[in-house]
């Protein structure tokens, strides 16, 4: 019975299929008869307009009405293709169904035998029985709502979800869920010991230096991105060091199609503090300021890394990513540039060697132009950076009196103003520091 119920549905996906085809090849036939008519009164145009015949607004629109006439049809030709797509791809899905029920070499056959003994008689036992199937996998995927109400802030609504793929041959009906980051597949050994050899050395006279770039992560603050990639990259599993277990909110179908089903696992409200960040020596497209959300993981399980859908009033904005975010933590969300605000950042430096010290010091200025193209005014976060030194023979300073204004500034280099700018207004902003490097440091 499943054998002909197959084939029949084959042979009606078959039938649509043709029915496409056919439909196609009269579309293009009539909308390549429309486009040679048209070819042929253009073509009359300039002997008609030699001799004084026809008229501009008769041409206009026998031009309009053909042109509509086309556009149509070759619309209608590229919707017969889609679904000719369509048609083929569940054509080829249920063909590898069918040939499954053909061959025993791709067959899998498995027989449980169970043996009950109990102390009284029942008139039903339940049983539960686990086994493992190859081509399945998971990976989180998430959705970030971001509401705002006049008088009442901002709030975040997160959906977390489970995008499952499954092609095991069999369809997981009316089922629950439950999702592990467990790597049980992997092996792991102890590592072998080998002898380290210790000798002594002349101590280096000079002093090395090297400059390089640390990621600070601070649960997620800062890492929402904002941006919209072309496309969605399904990253490993983060657990954080600790293996996770997930449950489905409820029972679920996943059919062995290996076709994506997104499962929902669990979600969370929360309150949202929205500010517009500008980060401009980051941001080299001069697009300048983020608006980003930044609140605090009210559920009871760990956000995963993995790709977040962007929603916000106007409906879908984008799609980013964030890091494992423990329960009870803060972490951010960017939710895309504001094109209103345009921000250009320039870098000079001079150098000297001190006289007396032989110290040699390099002054770095550092200006933004800001300027607001809306008739609102906007508050910013202009965030920028300078070095921080782990040696003593390197020192770092800011200028205070050559900044502008009282930036805050942290243990991680940070500097940070958070200033309001006019509606249609400019801003600039100064950052002087100065690198000193004591005599005999290379490397910088």
């Amino acid at each position: 019975e499943t054998v002909a119920a197959l084939e029949q549905r084959i042979e009606e996906l078959v039938r649509s299929h043709q029915d496409a085809v056919d439909e196609k090849q009269r579309a293009d036939e009539r909308a390549a008869v429309v486009f040679d008519m048209m070819q042929k009164a253009m073509s009359e145009v300039p002997e008609d307009a030699s001799w004084s015949l026809g008229h501009p607004q008769t041409w206009r629109e026998t031009w309009e009405a053909l042109s509509s006439k086309v556009r149509a049809l070759r619309g209608e030709g590229r919707g017969c293709l889609e679904q000719m797509q369509k048609l083929t791809e569940e054509i080829e899905r249920l063909g590898r169904q069918r040939a499954l029920l053909d061959r025993p070499d791709a067959s899998f056959l498995c027989v449980v035998e169970i043996d009950i003994e109990a102390a009284a008689a029942a008139s039903a036992v339940l049983l539960a029985i686990e086994y493992t199937v190859p081509n399945a996998l998971w990976r989180p995927f998430h959705t970030a709502e971001l509401k705002t109400a006049e008088n009442k802030g901002a709030g975040l609504r997160f959906s977390s979800q489970a995008a499952v793929w499954q092609n095991t041959g069999e369809d997981w009906l009316d089922c629950e869920l439950s999702f592990s980051t467990a790597r049980s597949s992997p092996g792991h050994e102890p590592p072998k010991l080998v002898d380290d050899l210790l000798s002594a050395t002349k101590k280096e006279q000079r002093v090395l230096v090297q400059a390089r770039e640390v990621a600070v992560a601070n649960a997620g603050l800062g890492r929402g991105g904002g941006g919209a990639p072309t496309s969605v990259q399904l990253p490993g599993v983060d657990d954080g060091g600790d293996v996770q277990t997930l449950r489905s909110q409820g029972k679920v179908t996943v059919f062995s199609d290996g076709r994506p089903s997104f499962i929902p696992v669990f979600d969370f409200e929360t309150d949202a503090v929205t500010s517009l960040v500008v980060m401009a020596e980051l941001d080299a497209g001069g697009a300048g300021a983020h608006f980003k959300s930044t609140q605090q993981h009210m559920g009871d399980k760990p956000i995963l890394a993995g790709p977040v859908e962007l929603v916000r009033s106007s409906g879908f904005v984008g799609t980013t990513s964030t890091l494992f975010t423990a329960p009870g933590e803060r972490f951010a969300i960017g939710f895309g540039p504001d094109h209103d605000v345009r921000v250009q950042r320039t870098s000079e430096s001079q150098e000297e060697v001190d006289e007396v010290d032989k110290w040699k010091r390099r002054t770095v200025h550092v200006s933004i132009f800001l300027s607001n193209l809306s008739a609102e005014e906007k508050q910013l976060e202009i965030s920028e950076r300078i070095p921080i030194s782990e040696i003593e023979h390197v020192k770092i300073t800011m200028v205070a009196d050559e900044t502008s204004g009282a930036p805050e500034i942290n243990e991680h280099g940070m500097v940070t103003w958070k200033m309001a700018l006019p509606a249609s207004g400019r801003l600039r902003l100064q950052l002087v520091y100065v690198v000193a490097t004591a005599p005999g440091v290379q490397g910088l």
